[in-house]
């Protein structure tokens, strides 16, 4: 895994995901390749004890891209701190984000 995080250039979609809801926003970087910040849902883990894992940078999208990082509440927080992306679904993102996964 790639130790530096890619630089958000432009968001350009934010959404919940159709896998009972995960959450993502994707962007350009200054690479020239676009990623995927990524919360993956705990919605079907009955033992879990938050809503969402901790999130993870995707190359080319979770589905089908390379993972970049794992990271902790604390790296994601930092991450989104400075960004801005008007949509519904971003500032549900963020919550989650600001909330550890207990949103």
């Amino acid at each position: 895994m790639i130790a530096v995080l890619p630089t958000v250039k432009r968001i350009w979609a934010a959404d919940i995901c159709r896998d009972g809801g995960s959450y993502c926003f994707c962007f350009d970087s200054d690479d020239g390749h676009w990623y995927e910040f990524f919360l993956k849902t705990n919605a079907f883990d009955l033992s879990a004890s938050s809503t969402h894992e901790a999130p993870a940078i995707y190359r080319g999208g979770s589905n089908d891209g390379q993972l970049i990082r794992k990271l902790s509440w604390d790296e994601g927080k930092r991450f989104v701190a400075q960004l801005n992306y008007e949509d519904m679904r971003f500032q549900e993102l963020l919550a989650v984000v600001a909330a550890e996964g207990k949103a």
